[in-house]
């Protein structure tokens, strides 16, 4: 967890050197997003998050998007969002982490608290709201940190057991396995480079019902988890602002357009497969 952590510390200081997007630049569709707040009453600030709708009346199934920290959430809804959007779904691209961001730090820095899942509900009952929304088919995707929340947020006996309404599945792209025991309440794809072999070690050992020393979950336990892995990938595999690869602590990470296209086929087949 720490070397993932310091992965994405790195992540955010190049990304903070990057110019940011505006909100509605580049879009290549026909519906840019919606700007949306999610009040956290008490809590004296809001979640920000952007919202995609495809053409047409609805209802149509959602997908509520987690990214790795709060500097990728623009790319991310840019890239993933308008994607996800166009193959008929509503998506809500959330920033669960720049509002808890205290005076000189970076949220990137730091472990993402299991319990940042909660906010991962609140963008849930948004959508639920919302008439152009089927309530019984909406999936929760995240990227890095967002995957081990989206993890968080399905597992069984963590914040899902307090939730009324659920999620119909779970996608976690290059998350952080290794603190996850892996009993999902709903079916879970995990994708994760071959060539990121920390990522991909760790997962495998969740999948499989192996924590670090070893000990196995009781067979069976569960909603099913699938792993994908995609060849002569590294982590942040969808990253663009990675063509040129960089090397931390271990880990290399180089964007590769090969990967993400495949990718992205993983995570449209698995939406269709299982939002019926």
């Amino acid at each position: 967890m720490k070397r993932l952590n310091s992965v994405l510390c790195t992540i955010a200081t190049l990304f903070a050197s990057l110019p940011s997007a505006p909100l509605l630049a580049d879009q290549r569709s026909a519906n840019p997003p919606e700007e949306v707040t999610i009040p956290l009453n008490p809590l004296p600030f809001d979640l920000r998050g952007y919202l995609r709708r495809p053409d047409g009346n609805g209802p149509f199934p959602a997908v509520i998007i987690l990214a790795a920290c709060g500097r990728f959430v623009s790319s991310v809804d840019h890239d993933w969002g308008e994607a996800i959007s166009s193959w008929g779904y509503v998506t809500l691209t959330l920033d669960v982490f720049t509002p808890r961001r205290t005076v000189g730090r970076k949220t990137c820095l730091y472990p993402a608290p299991p319990e940042l899942a909660e906010d991962a509900y609140r963008g849930l009952n948004l959508l639920i709201k919302q008439k152009s929304v089927n309530p019984k088919r909406i999936f929760i995707v995240g990227f890095g940190r967002g995957g081990s929340l989206a993890f968080s947020a399905v597992e069984r006996d963590g914040i899902e057991r307090y939730a009324s309404q659920k999620f119909r599945g779970a996608i976690a792209f290059y998350p952080s396995c290794s603190d996850v025991k892996g009993v999902m309440t709903v079916t879970t794809l995990v994708v994760v480079g071959e060539r990121d072999k920390k990522t991909l070690d760790a997962c495998r050992r969740m999948v499989e019902g192996e924590d670090d020393i070893g000990i196995s979950r009781q067979h069976g336990a569960g909603a099913p988890i699938q792993l994908a892995t995609l060849p002569d990938a590294y982590f942040g595999f969808d990253l663009p602002a990675f063509q040129k690869p960089i090397d931390v602590r271990g880990f290399h990470i180089e964007f590769s357009k090969p990967a993400t296209d495949q990718s992205r086929e993983m995570l449209r087949q698995f939406l269709q497969s299982h939002g019926r």
